[in-house]
């Protein structure tokens, strides 16, 4: 499966789309040290200039209609899917996934139209790369849920880019996109 360049997509589309993700994550009052690390990751390999990077990391600054307009612009282009992949992965980056923030992801999904079947498949497939250790043997149980996430994937439900964080770890992350 090659997984397209979201670094062709509009400079605007990619502040819009990682802006959001900044916002969701710091719905808590706070971004801690990881979410920063992963957050400064994905706008690098987004490839967005040094001068533009603080409208990204400006906590709170997006209102209730730029986050509904964000949302649907991300529709639009058909990176819902990554997004909310991205924003999975922002919010486990410290390694569990709080309550509170399992509900913002129920709402996020509706806001940008995943159905529950694709949002469950997102989340069991986020929560199984958090576990995943490359350097041993994969639990089976972990391959299982990744090659139907995979094999999902594949039939066109859903577009990934190759900077799309498929896991936490970028050691992970890199082997998983090896394995499509």
């Amino acid at each position: 499966m090659d997984l397209a360049d979201i670094c062709k997509e509009s400079l605007e589309t990619r502040i819009t789309y990682l802006s959001l993700i900044s916002h969701m994550a710091s719905i808590d009052g706070n971004l801690d040290d990881k979410e920063i690390n992963h957050l400064k990751n994905l706008t690098d390999n987004f490839k967005i200039p040094k001068n533009k990077q603080p409208l990204i990391f400006q906590e709170g600054t997006l209102s209730k209609d730029e986050v509904e307009s964000g949302f649907a612009d991300l529709r639009k282009q058909k990176l819902e899917y990554s997004f909310f992949l991205d924003l999975i992965n922002m919010a486990m980056a410290d390694g569990i996934l709080m309550e509170e923030e399992r509900r913002m992801l129920a709402h996020i999904q509706t806001s940008i139209g995943i159905d529950n079947v694709e949002f469950h498949n997102l989340m069991n497939f986020a929560q199984t790369t958090i576990s995943v250790d490359v350097h041993s043997v994969i639990d089976p149980m972990y391959s299982y849920v990744i090659e139907n996430f995979f094999g999902w994937a594949r039939q066109g439900h859903i577009a990934l880019f190759q900077q799309t964080a498929f896991a936490v770890d970028p050691v992970v992350d890199q082997y998983l996109k090896g394995q499509l």
